[in-house]
C-alpha cells in the first residue's frame, strides 16, 4: 500500500526568496501592466485550458492525487493533490477573492483574516467538480463585470505573502493564481500516465 509522501505542512508558504520576488516585483509588475479587463481575460482563459485539461479525464484519473514537483508559486504542501484537487482549491480561493474584490471596490473590507492553510482541498465536490468549476467561472466573470463600484478603490485587504492588496491587484493576483496551478495540473497529469 502506497504511503503519503511528507511534505510542508499547510501554509508554511513559499520559499523566502520566491516570496520576495512575487511580492516586491512580479505581482506589482503584473498588475501594473495589467487592466481589468485583461485579467479577466487571462483569469477565463486559465480556467478553459483547465477545464480542457480535466474534461477528458475518466474518474479514476480526475480523483488520483500525484506526487510532483514543487512549482513556483505552489506550497510543498500542495506537491500531492489530483486534478479535482486543484479545481476544488481554484473554486475555494477564486470565490474568497471575487468576494473581496467586490467589498474593496466598495471601500469595504473582508471581515475573516486570509488563510492559505484553510483553502486546502478537503474533497467536497467528488463527481460534481467539473460543473462547479464551470459554475464558478461564470459566477466570476458575472462579479467582475457587474458587482464592482470602484476598480481603483484604494481600500486594501491583507494577503498572508504579499501584503496589503487593493481590489485592482486582488483581481490580478486571481489571474496569476489560475495559470499557476494551470501549470500545477499539467504537471500532476504529465505524471499520471
Amino acid at each position: 500500500m502506497p504511503t503519503e509522501p511528507r511534505l510542508a505542512p499547510p501554509g508554511a508558504g513559499l520559499p523566502f526568496y520566491e516570496r520576495l520576488a512575487a511580492k516586491y516585483w512580479l505581482v506589482p509588475r503584473f498588475c501594473r501592466a495589467t487592466s481589468w479587463e485583461k485579467a479577466d481575460a487571462i483569469f477565463q482563459k486559465e480556467g478553459g485550458k483547465l477545464l480542457a485539461l480535466a474534461d477528458p479525464l475518466p474518474p479514476e484519473r480526475l480523483h488520483q492525487a500525484v506526487l510532483i514537483d514543487r512549482i513556483p508559486g505552489i506550497e510543498d504542501s500542495s506537491r500531492h493533490w489530483s486534478p479535482e484537487m486543484v479545481l476544488e482549491h481554484l473554486i475555494m480561493v477564486g470565490s474568497q477573492m471575487k468576494q473581496g474584490f467586490v467589498l474593496l471596490s466598495r471601500g469595504e473590507t473582508p471581515t475573516e483574516k486570509a488563510d492559505v492553510a484553510a483553502v486546502k482541498p478537503k474533497g467536497s465536490y467528488g463527481s460534481g467538480i467539473l460543473p462547479a468549476f464551470r459554475t464558478f467561472l461564470a459566477e466570476f466573470a458575472a462579479a467582475s463585470a457587474g458587482d464592482v463600484a470602484d476598480r481603483n478603490s484604494r481600500t486594501t485587504y491583507l494577503h498572508p505573502w504579499f501584503g496589503p492588496l487593493n481590489a485592482h491587484q486582488w483581481h490580478c493576483l486571481a489571474a496569476i493564481h489560475q495559470a499557476v496551478h494551470r501549470k500545477q495540473m499539467e504537471k500532476i497529469l504529465a505524471g499520471s500516465r
